[in-house]
């Protein structure tokens, strides 16, 4: 394994614009790369965003597992308010033809947005923002639609309530969940919803790209509704380090048994979470509004459908969040790879440094 490029282009990455950059390489549970270039340092923590949905996919696929929860659960049997829900088409505002089910709000597919109904304002205001995840989940289904269940793909909440739903139907919170199901199975600490003075003493500068291209200082939250003290959420909420996010990846590329031994999904599990489930108009969607090139979506993961496109396999998943962290796993090869920076507003990260990492990583192997 050679893995000088992948360093390079890594240590390039600071005049890009990148202040920040780190990057662990595991295979069959073995540490095979770690770098990290210009202000990372090891032990450093970040606000993770969207990478949050791959550990909050893998608590729900462990409840389905025990039987808590079905990919055909109705929304609206945890959650009363999704029974009612409308689409907008239009200037016309009609009922939904198809029931929301657990599988649309995994696959994107539930027809939200990142845009909160008002009455999660109202509510705020009546429980002087106190209101937990549920009660907050419950008021997203006040809003219209964009299509009806099922019928095409929008980035949105749609994680949030799913792990809203997983409240509900178990009395515990995401983090409750998280912490039983997955992260102290696995061993691993310092993945968090709720951080500490310890870990928020880790967090690294945050930072996000102005009008005019430049990187400058950001203030170092999540932002939105992570900011509140009772809602978790599921798309976006958790914060945590390099060495930490690696255990779950590795788990994920390794038929779900850890580097500790012990399973937390069953490979046919993690076959069905890589299954894109994009057709037609959903793929046209996520084509449009993702620009994952050659990839897929399948329950909380783009997935890599045409070969042609990458230097890694056809399988190969994960996902990356709004500040530029990026995660994959590849259970062909059992190659996990977890890539972290704290640059928000930063488009380049998904569409060049991403897959150019990932390209490098497999030239190296």
């Amino acid at each position: 394994m050679q893995f000088d490029r992948l360093t390079e282009y890594l240590d390039h990455l600071p005049r890009e614009g990148v202040p920040g950059c780190e990057m662990l390489v595991w295979i069959d549970h073995q540490p095979v790369y770690r770098h990290l270039a210009g202000e990372a340092r090891e032990g450093m923590t970040y606000w993770l965003y969207s990478a949050t949905k791959v550990l909050t996919m893998t608590v729900i696929l462990r409840l389905i597992e025990q039987g808590a929860l079905r990919l055909d659960s109705r929304v609206s049997d945890y959650l009363p308010e999704y029974a009612h829900l409308t689409v907008r088409e239009g200037d016309i505002l009609r009922p939904a033809r198809t029931e929301m089910t657990l599988e649309h709000l995994m696959a994107m597919q539930g027809g939200l947005d990142y845009e909160p109904a008002p009455a999660v304002q109202r509510l705020l205001d009546a429980t002087a923002n106190q209101a937990d995840t549920v009660q907050i989940a419950r008021r997203f289904a006040l809003k219209p639609l964009h299509f009806d269940p099922g019928q095409g793909f929008r980035y949105s909440l749609c994680h949030d309530v799913a792990a809203a739903v997983a409240q509900a139907a178990t009395g515990k919170p995401l983090s409750v969940l998280a912490r039983e199901l997955v992260l102290d199975p696995l061993g691993i600490r310092d993945l968090t919803f709720h951080p500490d003075a310890s870990r928020l003493a880790r967090l690294a500068p945050q930072y996000t790209v102005d009008a005019a291209g430049q990187t400058v200082p950001a203030p170092n939250i999540r932002g939105g509704l992570s900011e509140l003290p009772n809602y978790e959420s599921g798309g976006g909420g958790l914060m945590g380090d390099a060495d930490s996010y690696i255990l779950l990846a590795d788990a994920l590329a390794n038929g779900g048994v850890g580097k500790n031994g012990a399973r937390i999904l069953k490979k046919e599990t993690i076959d069905d979470m890589r299954r894109n489930r994009q057709e037609g108009p959903s793929m046209e969607d996520f084509k449009r509004v993702k620009h994952k090139r050659g990839y897929g979506y399948g329950l909380g993961v783009r997935t890599l459908l045409e070969p042609d496109t990458s230097r890694s396999p056809v399988g190969e998943f994960g996902w990356d969040g709004a500040a530029g962290a990026w995660v994959m796993m590849d259970p062909d090869h059992r190659i996990a790879a977890f890539y972290a920076q704290h640059v928000l507003n930063m488009n380049r990260a998904y569409y060049e440094f991403h897959p150019a990492i990932r390209d490098l990583l497999y030239e190296a192997l």
